[in-house]
């Protein structure tokens, strides 16, 4: 076991893990936070790691770069996935738009910690002659109003999983830098259509900040102790639909094989 940091990730498995209506596995939280069992990334998850790779040139591990899948390999039909294709498209369009909007990196991959909160930015940049955050998104949620991951422009405001994650790095960046409420833009890019981008600035209010800092760490910092100190407290909660889709599915005894039976009263 070990305690882990604060980072939006296991920030948004505790919200859902305490909302009445998610109720999401406390074992799952407990293997991929304070245990840190490793997990394969998904399909999704590659593709994103490839784009953001061939955007930026960086990755986690430097000795072992992401590569696109191909297709029909070892046949004169050999070539690059659609996927991957679409992607490395994505990635050239990336390109594109940081130089014509003269947008100038000052560090891909940042990892910020401060007091047991933590995060990585994709970027930090100067654009328009201020510091800025840039997140990019490569996602075939593109537009998808009704998706709690979904990014339809207009329903982002009520979609407050998503802007958690401005609101935790502006805090992370005050704290740090002691810069005030910096700049944090999406860049969204969509798997499906490489000409589809477009670029969205999260004009956060500064008592969200200040809330964040004053409420939510500060609470979040108290259940990673408990769980930390307690840890058979984070109970396995199975769901047929959400344990097939669970990254400790094959390991896990707690893991529901078939529909359980659930109850409403009237």
């Amino acid at each position: 076991m070990q305690k882990p940091n604060l980072s939006q990730s296991l920030l948004k498995d505790y919200l859902d893990y305490y909302d009445e209506n998610v109720k999401s596995c406390g074992l799952a939280i407990r293997k991929r936070h304070f245990e840190k069992i490793p997990t394969p990334q998904s399909d999704v998850q590659k593709l994103g790691v490839y784009f953001e790779y061939m955007a930026t040139g960086y990755c986690h591990d430097p000795n072992n770069p992401p590569q696109a899948e191909i297709s029909y390999k070892g046949t004169a039909r050999e070539k690059m996935a659609a996927d991957y294709e679409r992607a490395t498209k994505s990635a050239e369009l990336y390109k594109e738009i940081i130089k014509k909007h003269g947008i100038e990196i000052i560090k891909y991959g940042e990892y910020m910690n401060h007091d047991g909160a933590s995060g990585i930015s994709d970027i930090r940049a100067k654009w328009n002659g201020e510091e800025c955050i840039i997140d990019l998104k490569f996602t075939a949620l593109f537009d998808d109003k009704f998706n709690d991951y979904g990014w339809h422009t207009d329903s982002l405001v009520y979609k407050s999983k998503l802007l958690l994650q401005p609101i935790h790095y502006k805090y992370l960046i005050k704290k740090i830098h002691g810069i005030e409420n910096i700049p944090f833009y999406f860049f969204i890019f969509s798997s499906k259509d490489p000409e589809k981008v477009k670029i969205i600035k999260t004009t956060i209010q500064e008592e969200h900040v200040n809330l964040h800092e004053e409420i939510t760490v500060e609470k979040m910092k108290r259940y990673i102790n408990y769980h930390y100190n307690n840890p058979d407290s984070l109970e396995a909660r199975p769901n047929y639909i959400r344990c097939k889709d669970c990254a400790f599915h094959d390991d896990c005894d707690k893991r529901a094989d078939v529909p359980l039976i659930e109850e409403i009263y009237y």
